[in-house]
């Protein structure tokens, strides 16, 4: 019966044990979706489109910061196709047996994701819906 119970124990935390790792990745994940997603989105409406990935590279960092639950550094790049913008989010969590849990050349638990946003400039969105309004109006 001790040896039952010995292998029962072992188990039952082990299985705790990858269900929070598994809650880590998947919390990391949403938010470095959502972090990217933001970034992406606050660059893209900028009023000088020219000025869309210099303010999404400054600001990147600032957005991930430190809210990440056992995962290494965040990376983070931004590019930019026509009038869409990218933002690319990287991280690795942190699992202590990882080899365990991952297949032979995996990346296993890393996350990556991409989030884009299509540059627009509101200003000129508006002052065209002005335009169009007032030519109907009359």
């Amino acid at each position: 019966m001790t040896v039952e119970a010995s292998f029962l124990v072992s188990w039952t935390i082990f299985i705790f044990v990858l269900l929070i790792y598994l809650s880590f990745y998947t919390y990391d994940k949403c938010v470095l979706f959502q972090d990217a997603y933001a970034v992406c989105f606050r660059g893209s409406i900028q009023k000088d489109e020219d000025n869309v990935v210099p303010y999404i590279s400054a600001h990147i960092q600032e957005q991930f910061g430190r809210k990440y639950f056992g995962t290494g550094e965040v990376c983070g790049s931004v590019d930019r196709n026509g009038h869409t913008a990218y933002v690319t989010g990287e991280c690795q969590v942190k699992v202590p047996v990882r080899s365990l849990f991952t297949m032979y050349e995996k990346d296993g638990w890393k996350i990556r994701t991409q989030a884009r946003a299509q540059i627009i400039n509101p200003t000129h969105i508006i002052r065209k819906s002005r335009w169009v309004d007032n030519m109907f109006a009359q």
